[in-house]
């Protein structure tokens, strides 16, 4: 597909493209009308030469400028639609887009326990601070690994890249361990939540489907059996019998 059928700018480079592909069509439709008019009025070559030379120059000035600003609000949209509004972190959309043409490693799930709790005692303005601070949190201990997002609700998710899967589950277990102990501090009251989490590791050429349904089955046992932990699904067994808790048992990636 040409850039002219794009229905949306996703980058710089869609950008770039946008503006060359825009500027030499908007050129070449006032090139071809100048030519067909020195053509029907020829007076001489050097001023049909002159015409046209003032003609690509007009244009250029002005189709650049223009078609860049243009493509710049598209794109500015596209990112805007891509963005969760609670929490600015990547919403569902954005979190899945293109996920089986990456090279991912592992997902992680993460779901804040009894959240409905936080809500209903108080409120829902307090729950959403409680949300922003966890994805805030997330992303400063687990973004260096991947491509964090908000699910939908009080569920995130990581898709992790880095293949030093020892220092990740250190870093998911510090995360779970600084939720839990420290209380969020929002406008009014401090109020005290804790994470469970579910891991899934690819394993060959495992689809992000069935990963995902493993980590999601990984983090229903972490609520099943207490919350506040994070269970590790194991590779090459069926989701939900082989999960292990991270909470009570050593730590350590499947197969190392």
């Amino acid at each position: 597909m040409g850039p002219f059928s794009r229905t949306e700018l996703r980058n710089d480079r869609d950008l770039a493209l946008y503006v060359l592909f825009t500027t030499l069509l908007c050129v070449s439709i006032a090139l071809a009308v100048d030519v067909a008019n020195q053509l029907f009025f020829f007076t001489n070559w050097a001023n049909a030469i002159r015409s046209w030379v003032i003609t690509v120059a007009v244009v250029l000035c002005i189709a650049i400028p223009v078609t860049r600003k243009l493509g710049r609000a598209q794109l500015a949209l596209y990112r805007a639609g891509m963005r969760d509004e609670l929490t600015g972190l990547l919403n569902r959309r954005a979190f899945l887009d293109g996920v089986d043409d990456t090279t991912f490693l592992a997902l992680i799930i993460v779901d804040v326990d009894d959240f409905k709790n936080v809500n209903d005692r108080h409120g829902h303005w307090i729950g959403d601070q409680v949300l922003r601070t966890t994805a805030s949190m997330m992303v400063k201990l687990l973004g260096e690994f991947g491509r964090v997002g908000r699910l939908g609700g009080e569920e995130f998710a990581l898709l992790a890249y880095h293949d030093d899967h020892a220092t990740l589950l250190d870093r998911l277990e510090a995360f779970r361990d600084t939720i839990a102990q420290t209380p969020i501090l929002t406008d009014t009251i401090p109020v005290s939540v804790t994470i469970s989490a579910g891991v899934a590791t690819r394993n060959g050429e495992q689809s992000f489907q069935e990963l995902f349904i493993r980590a999601d089955s990984a983090l229903y046992e972490a609520k099943a059996s207490g919350r506040n932990r994070v269970v590790l699904a194991q590779d090459g067994e069926a989701a939900g019998n082989v999960t292990r808790s991270l909470h009570t048992e050593e730590r350590r990636w499947p197969g190392r």
